[in-house]
């Protein structure tokens, strides 16, 4: 191999492994960011009434309606 193709095939392997490198430092925080996340929404789950209802919105977060009212419809009694 020449010098100049010697050097564009090392530039381009360093390139290759600093792009790797860096996506999978990406990944790693997503993933460990998303295991947070769903701990933290176990959490919250686990304290809530009997009677609650949860809609999770996905990336955008969650809607928690507090349920155990005592009573008729819409709370009066």
């Amino acid at each position: 191999m020449e010098p100049d193709t010697t050097a564009v095939v090392t530039m381009a392997g360093a390139v290759i492994t600093a792009i790797t490198t860096i996506a999978g430092g990406w990944l790693k925080a997503r993933v460990h960011l998303r295991r947070y996340r769903e701990e933290s929404r176990r959490q919250h789950v686990r304290i809530l009434p009997a009677g609650s209802r949860i809609i999770d919105l996905g990336e955008h977060g969650i809607v928690i309606e507090v349920g155990g009212r005592e009573g008729g419809a819409g709370g009066r009694g």
